[in-house]
């Protein structure tokens, strides 16, 4: 894998939502109650949007008016926050909105970068809120999409104890604080100095001190960043770690025969991407593995928003899936597009 692919995907780990008072005191961001439905969207399988359409698993779309931006789909649509250069005061963070078939509101909270975060059964919705427009403190907010209430919202870890003439937008770059994911009935959130463990279903707060190799051990950590080999449902098939040198992924069976992914040379088009390395890093399904590849624009080539090819056992042959040649915007907490729980961590 080249230097710049590697450096590239941390990025696009990166680009897309962040995570902070208590159940009892709604803060300055505070929502009475938050949308829901009973019948949520499929999110269980390949999201990936082009411009303002969210392409969903079960084929349909979802229009978000502007472009789709950082967003995650869970319970009633998708979640997003973009805004057109000029669009924001000064340190300011796009609301956080909701687009659903029926059309687009706001919520009214502006998320940290990165920080948005769903749970693969579409129930959990956690961001980190930052007030004042995006400019102010961060609270660390979790909803529960099935019922609308907002479970938590706390900025406990999150806000320094001496609060007098701070500059909140310092203050997080260099201390990024953010939504680390929802494990069982826990939300973890990575705080100014500690890990905070959030008990949705109690309202207690733990900390911990980790960082480095003890944060990447734990057990709820792996489930969110699922180490390689990568094993599909059935543990039939392996995808391998793919070191920087490897421009291509190698997939391994249960029996230990190994297969290079590859791409027949008839696939590439002249508008498409080059095909020249990729990265799989994904299970669709147990027979279908899914990649990202750099986008082609005219000599520029992007990881930022790559291509997605779909490759399958036992033979590795992928292909490009359709309508995604020239480029596409993932979710943020899913690296290749489908539920992180199911994906490897982008290297």
């Amino acid at each position: 894998m080249s230097r710049r692919r590697g450096a590239a995907l941390t990025g696009l780990a990166c680009l897309v939502l962040l995570a902070g008072c208590t159940d009892d005191d709604p803060g300055a961001g505070g929502v009475d109650s938050w949308p829901t439905t009973e019948t949520p969207v499929d999110a269980d399988g390949l999201v990936w949007a082009s411009g303002s359409e969210v392409h969903l698993p079960d084929g349909t779309t979802i229009d978000t008016g502007d472009l789709a931006g950082a967003y995650v789909v869970a319970g009633p649509g998708v979640w997003f926050a973009s805004a057109e250069p000029g669009d924001l005061e000064q340190n300011g963070l796009p609301e956080l909105r909701l687009a659903t078939p029926d059309g687009v509101e706001g919520t009214g909270a502006h998320p940290g970068i990165g920080s948005l975060t769903t749970t693969p059964d579409g129930r959990w919705l956690a961001f980190v809120d930052r007030v004042d427009g995006g400019a102010g403190a961060a609270e660390a907010v979790v909803v529960d999409l099935s019922s609308g209430e907002e479970v938590v919202r706390s900025d406990e870890g999150l806000v320094p104890d001496d609060t007098g003439d701070i500059d909140w937008t310092d203050l997080y770059e260099d201390a990024p604080v953010t939504m680390l994911g929802i494990v069982g009935d826990t939300a973890y959130v990575r705080g100014l100095g500690e890990v905070l463990a959030h008990d949705l279903s109690t309202g207690e707060v733990e900390s911990f001190d980790l960082s480095g190799t003890d944060l990447v051990e734990q057990e709820w950590f792996r489930t969110l960043h699922p180490p390689a080999p990568l094993w599909n449902a059935a543990r039939s098939w392996s995808i391998l770690a793919q070191d920087f040198s490897e421009p291509v992924t190698v997939l391994e069976s249960a029996g230990g025969e190994r297969v290079t992914t590859s791409v027949p040379v008839s696939t590439a088009t002249p508008d498409g991407p080059r095909l020249e390395e990729w990265v799989v890093g994904g299970w669709l399904d147990d027979d279908t593995a899914v990649a990202i590849t750099p986008s082609q624009d005219g000599r520029d080539e992007s990881w930022t928003v790559p291509a997605l090819l779909t490759c399958g056992v036992p033979s590795g042959e992928c292909t490009v899936l359709p309508g995604t040649e020239a480029g596409v915007n993932l979710p943020v907490d899913r690296p290749f597009g489908v539920p992180r729980e199911r994906s490897l961590e982008p290297s």
